[in-house]
């Protein structure tokens, strides 16, 4: 028995000191997978916290432009009665709801991905790397009861990595030799 316990204490010290070093930053990048998502969205960019089995969105970003949005983790009772069931059906499994925030550049995306919205909220399936994603956006109406504005279709291009130090890599710094 105190085998067990050992262990079982063991393994609780391991996740509690492996979960905060687990949680990480990173970035995926997203080309669109069709006509409608290249014409609203374009090449997103999603911002994100990979912690030890789930992630929390952290932002949106336009790849190519200077547009972006904070996003916010969210629970459904926002969209009403039925929540995103009724909204984008029970069998989607875009279940991640974030909210829109408005600050910034967060309103002018509002207005572009729901058009006569004022909120916006953002349903996100798993992110996983070298996996298509779709996105769900959906809106508020002048009635405040929730809707769905867009379906988004991408497909994965790639992560962009952060560096792994504060400083500069030593293989990349260009060190003069003397006599110049």
């Amino acid at each position: 028995m105190s085998r067990i316990l050992t262990f079982l204490v063991v393994c609780a010290a391991a996740l509690a000191v492996a979960a905060p070093a687990s949680a990480g930053i990173r970035f995926f990048a997203y080309d669109p997978a069709d006509d409608a998502t290249r014409r609203v969205a374009g090449d997103l960019t999603f911002q994100f916290k990979q912690h030890l089995i789930f992630t929390t969105m952290l932002n949106i970003r336009s790849t190519e432009g200077e547009a972006n949005a904070d996003l916010k983790p969210t629970d459904e009772h926002v969209l009403g009665a039925g929540g995103l069931s009724r909204l984008i059906g029970s069998s989607a499994q875009e279940r991640d709801l974030y909210t829109v925030l408005p600050d910034g550049q967060g309103a002018d995306l509002i207005h572009a991905f729901c058009p006569g919205s004022n909120r916006a909220w953002m349903a996100f399936g798993r992110l996983v790397e070298g996996r298509p994603l779709r996105v769900r956006v959906l809106g508020d109406t002048p009635t405040g009861a929730a809707r769905l504005c867009q379906t988004f279709e991408f497909n994965y291009r790639g992560e962009w990595k952060l560096p792994t130090s504060l400083g500069v890599p030593p293989r990349d710094l260009k060190v003069p030799h003397f006599p110049y």
